[in-house]
Formats: structure tokens, C-alpha cells, sequence
């Protein structure tokens, strides 16, 4: 009776872990993930070429759908930042950039750029890069 009672623990507990798992692999795209890091670090280098402080990060929902991707190029002041965001040659570049490093072609038209100055969030935001996002 006490070897049944184990294997029905044993038996609960795997498909317990086993659901975790598949929940977890469903809930993320991790096959994106290395392709946005490249991407990310290109995106990094051409900013950097015209804003030598400019920092980059992105986020979104990339596991419903790869166009719900934003990626975020910040700079110290809002000049460095207005410069980034009127350059049309860079934002061609940006998507260039996407492509090369592999992303889905169909929705490289749609991911977002934002371009944010370090000047805007400590005034607006208080510092807060959290609630600038939002």
C-alpha cells in the first residue's frame, strides 16, 4: 500500500512539473531572444556612431507577435536625443539592422523605436525610466 501511495506521489508531482515547464515554454518566445539581442547591439552601434552616450533597451510582447517589439534609444539631453529622433537615414539603418540580425521580416516595418532623453525622465518622471515607459 505504501509503494502505491509513492508511485501516485511520484506520478502527481511529475505531471505537476512537467505542466510548469510546458506553462513556462508557452508563456515565452525565447527563439526571438538571441535574435533581438543582436539586433539591439547593432541598433547600439549605430546610435553610438552619431550620440556616443546613447544606450539601448527594448521590450514587448514578442511571444503574441514579433511586431509588438519597442525598442528604446536613449541619450543624456534632449538635443542628443532630437538629433537621434529627426536622423530618417538612422531609422532606416535601425530596421536594416533588424533584418540582418534575423528578425521576422512582416513585422519589421511595425516595431516601434521610441527615442528618450535621461534630461526628459528625471524631469517628467522624476528619474523614473519605469514610469517614462509607461
Amino acid at each position: 500500500m505504501l509503494k502505491l501511495l509513492a508511485g501516485l506521489l511520484v506520478a502527481v508531482t511529475l505531471f505537476f512539473l512537467l505542466g510548469v515547464v510546458s506553462l513556462i515554454r508557452s508563456s515565452f518566445d525565447w527563439k526571438l531572444w538571441p535574435t533581438i539581442r543582436r539586433a539591439r547591439r547593432e541598433v547600439k552601434k549605430l546610435a553610438r556612431q552619431r550620440c556616443p552616450n546613447a544606450k539601448v533597451f527594448s521590450f514587448g510582447a514578442t511571444d503574441i507577435d514579433p511586431r509588438h517589439l519597442a525598442i528604446w534609444i536613449t541619450a543624456n539631453t534632449d538635443e542628443q536625443r532630437d538629433r537621434l529622433r529627426q536622423d530618417s537615414i538612422l531609422h532606416q539603418q535601425f530596421r536594416d539592422a533588424l533584418l540582418q540580425a534575423g528578425y521576422p521580416p512582416a513585422a519589421v516595418p511595425l516595431v516601434g523605436f521610441v527615442f528618450e532623453s535621461q534630461e526628459t525622465v528625471d524631469r517628467d518622471f522624476g528619474g523614473n525610466w519605469y514610469y517614462a515607459t509607461k
